[in-house]
Order: structure tokens, then C-alpha cells, then sequence
């Protein structure tokens, strides 16, 4: 058993939480740099030699789980419980952290409609979310409060006759609804949607829709495509926004699939989408002991 030395030391657990990082594991596989995880791991635990990291990281993430509920625990359940566990890669792509309006979404879910799940940890205030919440209704169909037991009664308050739904994420690491939300497009807006499309995918929309794309400067293209899509009715042209963002879809898969690729790590290789040699070298770095 390991000796690991930062039950009730708040600076340790946060210091730790910065393994679960996209810049920490791009390093790893982009880089080959181990630096920052490996001076974190000795940093932080007693008598770490002989263990393999895969073994150290998933220790890490269970004490994380119980002390220390940060964003990134809630994103991984939502990305092992609902994109790989109730859905499929084949139909649902996930986008992390779009910006939307004046808001960054924590975790878009794209299947037949649009989800948002804003995630508000115990970590978290609750400041901001009414602002968010309005800003994500230009955007999608529906919107789920991701929370834990300490907000629960307080958001049931607040939203209780509203559409917006919310979901529990309990100390049995099971996302537990307790209100549905209720589809709403009554506030959905031409230019938020149009914004979250890439140069290559709005264009790529217009001359499916209009059979061409305007033959002017490309300083000018962007507004003339938006002037453009407001012609469209904005329900039809929100599902062609759909359907152009669902096409952003992972290289491998079924690497992320494996078993492999530790439960621990799934959302950072969702998020970095390795290719196929990058997860070989993620693999290498989880085998080897420190």
C-alpha cells in the first residue's frame, strides 16, 4: 500500500489534480517529457519506486474522487458514463469548452440534438451559472446543471419551473437525474450558432444549403456567409450546425474504446484525440515504474 502523504492538505490535492491536464499529457506523448507528472507523483507520494505510473495515477484519481471533486472528475464520468457508455462514437460527438457567446460550455453533447452539461463542482460558486445558462440557450436544445449533493436543493429552487435540468453526480460515481430538461429553441440565434462553426464547415454548409459559395475576398467572406444563413429559418439552419459539428469526429476510436487506455485517462485522449502513435507512447509511459 502506498504512503501517501495529502488526505487533508488542500494544496497537495489541488497540486495533484494539475496531473489530469491536456499540457501534462501532451507533453508526455507529444514531447516525451514525463517532468512535470514524474515531479508531482515523488512530490506528493512516499515510496514511489516500484510502482508503475498507471498504478500511481489511478491512486491518485480514486483519492481525487473522494477529497477532491475537481471539473475534470465530473468531465471523465460524463465522457466514460455518457458518451462511451450510453451512446456511441459511431452517433454522438463530444466538444469540450465552447465558447458560446460570453460563456465557455464545460461539455457539449451532439447526437439528434444539442446538450449542454455545465458542470458546477463543490469547488465551485454559483455566481456565474444564470449568465451561462442564458448565453448556452442561444445555442442548444437542452441544458443540464452537472452538480453535486451540495447545490442540489439549491439549484431545484432556482430552476424548479424552468426547462433546465440537473443531474447529480453522486458519491457512488453515478450521474443520477433529478429533473429532466425539457427541450427549448425559442432563444436560438443565427450568429452564436454560425460562430461555432470552423471557416472549412461554414462554408462547407452554405453551399449545401445555397448550391455556392460567394466568390468574394476573404476578408469579406465571413459576413457575407452570415448574412447569408439568416435567411434560414433558425431550427433548420440549427440542425445543419449540428450536423456539420458531428463531423468532428476522434482518429482512433477504438483505442479509446480499449481497456488499454485507463478509465482514469479517457477524457484527456478524447480531448487530445492521439493518434495512433501517441497512444502507443501513452502506453509506455503508464507501463514503466518510476
Amino acid at each position: 500500500m502506498l504512503n501517501i502523504e495529502l488526505k487533508y492538505n488542500t494544496d497537495s490535492l489541488r497540486s495533484l489534480s494539475q496531473l489530469f491536464t491536456p499540457t501534462s499529457f501532451s507533453k508526455i506523448v507529444r514531447k516525451n517529457n514525463y517532468s512535470i507528472i514524474d515531479s508531482r507523483l515523488k512530490k506528493h507520494i512516499v515510496n514511489v519506486k516500484g510502482f508503475s505510473r498507471n498504478e500511481l495515477i489511478k491512486i491518485i484519481f480514486k483519492i481525487l474522487e473522494k477529497q477532491y471533486k475537481n471539473e475534470y472528475i465530473y468531465k471523465n464520468a460524463l465522457i466514460n458514463k455518457l458518451l462511451l457508455g450510453k451512446y456511441s462514437l459511431n452517433t454522438t460527438t463530444v466538444i469540450n469548452e465552447l465558447k458560446i457567446k460570453n460563456s465557455v460550455a464545460d461539455f457539449v453533447l451532439l447526437n439528434g440534438e444539442i446538450r449542454i452539461f455545465e458542470i458546477k463542482t463543490e469547488l465551485d460558486n454559483l455566481q456565474k451559472l444564470e449568465k451561462q445558462i442564458q448565453d448556452y440557450k442561444t445555442f442548444a436544445n437542452k441544458i443540464f446543471i452537472v452538480t453535486n449533493s451540495k447545490y442540489i436543493n439549491t439549484l431545484i429552487k432556482l430552476y424548479n419551473d424552468k426547462n433546465i435540468g440537473i443531474i447529480e453526480y453522486t458519491d457512488k460515481k453515478t450521474l443520477k437525474e433529478i429533473k429532466p430538461a425539457i427541450e427549448d429553441n425559442s432563444n436560438l440565434n443565427h450568429e452564436v450558432l454560425f460562430k461555432s462553426l470552423r471557416k472549412k464547415e461554414y462554408l462547407e454548409l452554405v453551399n449545401d444549403y445555397f448550391g455556392y459559395v460567394p466568390n468574394i475576398p476573404n476578408t469579406l467572406i465571413f459576413k457575407e456567409c452570415l448574412k447569408m444563413i439568416k435567411t434560414i429559418d433558425v431550427n433548420i439552419f440549427q440542425k445543419l450546425v449540428l450536423k456539420q459539428l458531428k463531423k468532428r469526429k476522434i482518429k482512433y476510436p477504438d483505442l479509446l474504446k480499449s481497456k488499454k487506455t485507463p478509465y482514469e485517462l479517457k477524457y484527456l485522449c478524447y480531448t487530445l484525440d492521439f493518434d495512433y502513435n501517441e497512444y502507443l507512447r501513452l502506453y509506455e509511459f503508464l507501463n514503466k515504474k518510476i
